[in-house]
């Protein structure tokens, strides 16, 4: 069988001597090659430009990723639990807060010394601890009263454990031979749910009250574990039972590293109003044109002050020590009415340390502090307010003022 070739425009082309190109076509097939070539190059150049893009992004994205992973873990290493971080190249800034204590230089110690951080910037802010606490469960004192050996007790403890405790070892002190106390009354001790364990002072206290009431018939009691201290007051007959009673509460409120107010006081008559004046008087007199000198701005007394409580000494010693003394401070206008008031008091309590330490018993006293309220003279000259800078003593009819 034979086969016909074909040709095409091309092959005619050839044995003719003509183009293959019609006329009508020939300019445009020249300039495609040159075209082709632009369109190509435009094209590859975007490409490029494009994966170059890529790689320079997503390579320093994931590099700046790396970086502030590794600076987050060297924070929290450090301690610091709340400091954010944000990488820009080598750049690391750093934002958050810190807990007050913590040192805030360690925070960009910390940033800085990981590889690859080249500089640190921002700025971290303490935060107080205060605030993250749980609040403090402190509930009411525990509060004893008796008469002649009945006992009240008020106030919270921690579990009904410790009421059973409290109700338990008043029991016992019922059956004891020679115990004054007779009975006793829980009704108004509450438990409260969350208040601390009472088991460090709580014996220590019921033993004490266990032998109060010995001396002193009619009475008070109270602990605050919250607080640490210990009262006891009543009045006795006796000094000499006054002063076992006392020591036996600070005794006590010292085991236990609690403060005492040991408020046993002596029941008796009195100073008569006369003897009252007589040593208002005398004191009157000792102070007369003299002032109890203090440091400038300050509670320390100076020589001039201790001579002259010296000398208030002397009268106190010539007087029944059953008159109560009570002790002022005064101050002149000069400064803010805060710090006077706080001035005030605090000079009256340095008297009032002078005159214990050379041996006054300190319950005989009171001390308070008028700041510049109750001036005696003009604050307009220097000589008014020298009058109105003072320590006043008052001696007492009544136990108190």
């Amino acid at each position: 069988m034979s086969r016909r070739k074909g040709r095409s425009v091309g092959d005619v082309a050839r044995y003719t001597g003509t183009s293959s190109t019609p006329p009508s076509f020939r300019d445009q097939r020249e300039d495609e090659p040159l075209t082709s070539g632009v369109t190509f190059g435009l094209i590859s150049f975007a490409v490029f430009a494009a994966i170059c893009f890529a790689a320079v992004h997503f390579g320093t994205a994931s590099i700046e990723n790396d970086l502030e992973r590794r600076t987050t873990a060297a924070l929290r290493a450090a301690g610091f639990e709340s400091v954010e971080v944000d990488a820009a190249g080598t750049t690391v800034s750093i934002s958050g807060t810190f807990v007050t204590g913590q040192d805030e230089d360690a925070a960009y110690d910390a940033v800085a010394s990981v590889a690859g951080v080249g500089d640190v910037e921002g700025q971290i802010w303490p935060v107080s601890t205060d605030d993250l606490t749980a609040p403090v469960v402190r509930g009411a004192p525990l509060e004893a009263t008796w008469v002649n050996g009945d006992i009240t007790i008020t106030g919270d403890v921690s579990t009904e454990d410790k009421r059973d405790f409290i109700a338990l070892t008043l029991d016992q002190a019922i059956v004891e031979e020679g115990s004054v106390i007779r009975s006793y009354d829980l009704s108004g001790v509450t438990v409260l749910e969350g208040l601390p364990d009472e088991s460090a002072w709580l014996g220590s206290v019921l033993a004490l009250l266990k032998t109060a009431p010995g001396g002193l018939p009619v009475g008070l009691l109270r602990v605050d574990g919250a607080n640490e201290y210990i009262v006891v007051s009543g009045d006795v007959l006796e000094k000499a039972t006054r002063d076992e009673l006392n020591a036996k509460v600070v005794e006590t409120a010292e085991a236990l590293g609690f403060d005492a107010n040991p408020a046993v006081r002596l029941l008796d008559e009195g100073p008569t109003e006369e003897e009252v004046q007589d040593l208002q008087d005398d004191l009157n007199e000792v102070i007369l044109d003299q002032v109890v000198e203090f440091e400038v701005d300050s509670f320390a007394l100076t020589d001039r002050g201790r001579v002259v409580l010296d000398e208030v000494l002397a009268t106190l010693e010539g007087a029944p020590d059953d008159i109560r003394v009570l002790i002022s401070g005064h101050t002149d206008d000069r400064g803010s009415t805060a710090e006077n008031q706080l001035l005030s008091e605090q000079r009256a309590k340095a008297v009032l340390d002078y005159l214990v330490a050379a041996g006054q018993d300190e319950s005989r006293f009171d001390t308070v502090g008028y700041g510049e309220t109750k001036p005696i003279a003009s604050n307009d000259t220097e000589e008014g307010r020298a009058r109105n800078r003072r320590i006043e003593f008052t001696a007492l009819l009544e136990e108190s003022p």
